[in-house]
């Protein structure tokens, strides 16, 4: 899909934007028509030989509600197979512009990949019809989506495909393609390393653990970011397995690893003036023979040992390898992404990302982006009590609070404990990394969340210097 801006009208189908109250311009729609212009409101008419969608974007006119409204024009558009839209807004600044971009490019996005039939109607073309020439914001909001809907469709694969050779293989093409530098960690680097606690997860497995480590502008003398994401290819639970309703949906538990790789693809091709690490630890999480268990001890990257009391809380352990890695590298600011709890989805629902951070200035940027990108994040407290419920016994830290409460909060202060003094935030995206059902611009499946906002955060920080 290719998008453009134009001061006129093209094409057969023209999508016209309009606020709470603003009646339609005259000189295209030809006759009268009402239409309030609420928000997710719309109507189809034809004016002459053309087809014309009016498009409510509300009263407040916030940017998500201009992804709407072109995630709307979109659909419409394969709904009559017409291949190429005329977006009119005349009143579009750079936030419109990016927002209508990221809407319709993100709208456009199948996975039919495994389909012996099809879908494949696809829009080619959309003009952006304003008095300003917003070619640049269109561009960035084309970047940003279509990295996003790069991490959609790879964290749709299933597992037997999507192995972590597969992913680091992936990491390698981007690499390739993007200039990144890369480097594949096997077993036997991870064993000599003390990588112990990726090492564990993934012992269960016929498949092998990898962890990849990527890297932009390396050498550069920009400041140095870093974003960590989990990447359990499949996540049984282990020994203490899950239950069997809903287990297919556990591909989706590399999200925060497909998510690092969509993050790269944005930054390298906005060329933000940064450095940036990024690491991806990945592995199967199967119950077999050799599997880890319950009782567990294990030492990781740091030195710490940790009780493994479920084997289904894995995710933190092979985030506890690599973020103690990573903050060995000293990066200015560090960022991970993580399906790390159930309990994230009771305590936010389905609208935020569970936020940790121990610092207030990456706190508010990643707030101010979430806002920005629509990829919400709320803030939740880290207090010393949390990180004394995850104190073991007979070891440094337990994998598992032993209380039924506060289990997001929980797993990210045994997380705080790999970090050393780096400025840090997690996030846990457990509720927001796929969509059962279709809305706005987002179809369902793998949601790609937390690319646009972790990318945006890091161009924020950039410029805060």
């Amino acid at each position: 899909m290719k998008i453009d801006y134009k001061n006129a009208v093209s094409g057969n189908l023209i999508c016209i934007l309009l606020a709470e109250g603003e009646p339609p311009p005259k000189e295209l729609v030809l006759h009268d028509v009402k239409f309030e212009g609420n928000e997710g409101q719309s109507f189809s008419l034809s004016s002459g030989k053309k087809n014309i969608l009016l498009v409510g974007l509300g009263k407040k006119m916030r940017g998500d509600d201009f992804r709407i409204a072109a995630g709307t024009c979109v659909r419409y558009a394969e709904k009559i197979k017409e291949k190429e839209i005329s977006i009119y807004y005349p009143k579009a600044d750079e936030k419109s512009a990016e927002a209508i971009a990221e809407g319709a490019i993100l709208a456009g996005h199948k996975f039919d990949k495994y389909k012996t039939k099809k879908e494949n109607f696809e829009v080619a073309k959309i003009h952006l019809v304003t008095t300003k020439n917003l070619t640049e914001a269109l561009g960035k909001g084309g970047i940003l989506a279509s990295a996003q809907n790069y991490a959609r469709a790879l964290d749709e694969e299933p597992a037997n495909i999507a192995t972590p050779q597969m992913i680091a293989n992936a990491a390698l093409k981007l690499a390739k393609e993007k200039k990144l530098k890369v480097t594949v960690f096997d077993t036997k680097a991870m064993k000599k390393m003390g990588m112990n606690a990726i090492l564990a997860v993934g012992q269960g497995s016929a498949v092998p653990p990898v962890l990849v480590k990527l890297e932009y502008n390396a050498g550069s003398r920009y400041p140095l970011f870093c974003v960590v994401g989990k990447g359990i290819t499949f996540d049984s639970g282990g020994i203490s397995i899950k239950p069997s309703k809903g287990m297919h949906e556990m591909k989706y538990d590399k999200t925060g690893a497909i998510n690092v790789l969509g993050v790269f693809k944005a930054v390298a091709e906005l060329k933000l003036p940064i450095r940036l690490m990024g690491l991806m630890p990945l592995a199967e999480n199967t119950p077999g023979s050799k599997a880890q268990k319950p009782g567990d001890i294990i030492r990781a990257y740091n030195g710490k040992t940790i009780e493994v009391l479920n084997t289904d809380a894995e995710g933190r352990l092979v985030l506890a390898d690599a973020l103690a890695y990573a903050a060995t590298q000293k990066p200015e600011y560090m960022i991970d992404m993580a399906t790390l709890t159930g309990a994230m989805i009771v305590c936010l629902g389905r609208h935020a990302i569970g936020m940790f951070s121990d610092n207030d200035k990456l706190a508010q940027i990643l707030i101010e982006a979430g806002e920005e990108t629509h990829e919400r994040v709320w803030r939740l407290p880290l207090w010393p009590e949390y990180g004394k419920m995850m104190e073991s016994g007979i070891a440094d830290l337990k994998n598992i609070s032993e209380l039924p409460e506060a289990g997001s909060i929980t797993a990210a202060a045994f997380l705080k404990e790999f970090v050393g003094d780096t400025k840090w935030a997690h996030l846990d995206i457990a509720a927001v990394d796929a969509i059962s059902t279709e809305h706005g611009y987002l179809g369902k499946g793998a949601s790609g969340i937390g690319v646009r906002l972790v990318t945006e955060a890091f161009e924020k920080l950039a410029k805060s210097k």
